[in-house]
C-alpha cells in the first residue's frame, strides 16, 4: 500500500471529534479540489507525492491498540485495491474505522468485499461547487448510507449554502432515518459566524452538526501528521 504517514492524533472533525484514534493517509486521489489542504498526498501537483510502501501486516503494526479508532483518510483511500484488505483485517482485530472518502468512487462497490460491521462508518463529502468537482458526485453513493455514516458539505460561497440545502432536501425525501449532517466553512474563505446564522435559519439544517477543524485550531493549519 502506498502509505504518506500514519499518526496518533485527535479526530478534528466528524463524529469522533476530539477523540484520540489513528491515522492512515494514503496517497492519490481522482478529484482536484480547490481548497484541497492535503496536497501533499496527491499525485502529479507541484510537490511530488512522498510515500512509503508498506504490507497490510506493517501498517497494522503501526496502529495504536489502546485506542482502538482508525481514521483511513487520504487522498482517496478508496482507490488503493488492498483498502479493503486493510479494513477488513481493522475490523476483524476489533477496531472502530472511520473512511473518509471524497463521493466520487463507489462505496457499494467496496462494502461489497468486507464484512458487515457495526464498527466501520463513512465520512463522505458532498463536494459543492466551490471545490470545482460537484459534477464528480456519484449520486448512488448518498442513497446508500446507513444512520451512523456522515454526510459532509465544507461551504465556501453562497452558492455552496443553497447546493448544501438543495441536497439535504434530497436526502430528508430518501432517508426514514437520515446519516449524520455535518457543515462546515473552507478554511480562511467563509465566515463561520455567517455559516452558524443560516444553520440557526434555515428549517432543512434544524438538525445538522457544525464541524469546526479543531486540528486546524490547535496546531498550525499546515501542519502534518496532526
Amino acid at each position: 500500500m502506498k502509505i504518506v504517514e500514519i499518526f496518533d492524533s485527535i479526530d478534528g472533525e466528524g463524529i469522533r471529534t476530539g477523540q484520540t484514534a489513528t491515522f492512515i493517509r494514503l496517497a492519490g486521489c481522482n478529484l482536484r479540489c480547490g481548497y484541497c489542504d492535503t496536497l501533499y498526498a496527491l499525485f502529479g501537483e507541484e510537490e511530488p507525492c512522498e510515500y512509503t510502501e508498506m504490507t497490510i501486516e506493517e501498517v497494522i503494526q503501526k496502529v495504536n491498540k489502546s485506542y482502538k479508532r482508525v481514521t483511513l483518510t487520504g487522498g482517496e483511500p478508496l482507490l488503493q485495491t488492498d483498502s479493503a484488505k486493510l479494513v477488513s483485517r481493522l475490523l476483524s482485530d476489533g477496531y472502530e474505522v472511520n473512511i473518509e472518502t471524497n463521493g466520487a468512487v463507489d462505496i457499494t462497490e467496496f462494502l461489497s468485499r468486507i464484512p458487515r460491521s457495526d464498527k466501520l462508518f463513512f465520512t463522505i463529502d458532498y463536494k459543492l461547487p466551490s471545490s470545482g468537482m460537484t459534477d464528480r458526485m456519484i449520486w448512488k453513493n448518498f442513497l446508500n448510507l446507513r444512520p451512523r455514516d456522515v454526510v459532509k458539505f465544507v461551504v465556501g460561497s453562497d452558492e455552496d449554502v443553497r447546493v448544501t440545502i438543495e441536497i439535504v432536501k434530497r436526502l430528508r425525501d430518501v432517508y426514514s432515518e437520515m446519516p449524520h449532517i455535518f457543515i462546515g466553512a473552507v478554511y480562511g474563505r467563509f465566515d463561520i459566524r455567517s455559516l452558524v446564522e443560516i444553520i440557526l435559519k434555515e428549517p432543512i439544517l434544524k438538525d445538522a452538526r457544525l464541524q469546526v477543524q479543531l486540528h486546524k485550531i490547535i496546531w498550525d493549519p499546515n501542519e502534518r501528521g496532526v
